[in-house]
């Protein structure tokens, strides 16, 4: 069983793992921004080194196949098989994930993004708001949410097709 976590310092066993570098990656590299360590059964087995500037949010989790993280202004997918890996640029900062059966939701910002469980984005919904973007629930393929249009604490519900990412009449 694979579990994951971000780490401040890295252990002898972890800094024997080659690295993946993820993000706004300078050259030489550098210190990363953000180690994060995958494991199975307790043993290393992956880390990822994670650049760019830390925003409010920042958040590791499995789900299927993949090793997803949300952090500064990107999503980054790395293959728990092939360590391949992949990222997509959000509109403003990061802001969190939502793991489904079927679907990976990403907040960001403004928008609200949907990945399939091959990590390929399914659909965008954007201009939700503009200081954070919230799920509260998902319910017979609706999205339940809120954006914050006037910060602090102007939140404004939204319900949105899980299945096409449209607004849904309330």
């Amino acid at each position: 069983m694979y579990t994951c976590r971000f780490v401040q310092t890295l252990e002898d066993a972890a800094l024997m793992l080659d690295a993946v570098p993820l993000g706004d990656v300078p050259r030489g590299l550098g210190t990363p921004s953000q180690y994060c360590l995958v494991e199975e059964n307790g043993d290393p087995v992956m880390r990822i080194d994670v650049y760019g500037e830390l925003g409010a949010f920042a958040d590791i989790q499995i789900w299927h196949k993949w090793l997803i993280i949300g952090f500064a202004d990107m999503v980054h997918f790395v293959s728990l098989e092939t360590r391949q890996h992949h990222s997509h640029p959000l509109c403003g900062y990061f802001g969190h994930l939502y793991p489904l059966q079927e679907a990976l939701l990403v907040a960001s910002a403004s928008d609200l993004l949907c990945f399939d469980a091959q990590a390929r984005l399914q659909w965008t919904t954007e201009q939700l708001g503009i200081d954070g973007v919230v799920i509260i629930r998902v319910a017979d393929n609706i999205i339940y949410g809120e954006g914050e249009w006037d910060p602090p604490g102007g939140w404004q519900p939204f319900q949105l097709s899980l299945c096409t990412g449209h607004i849904v009449a309330e």
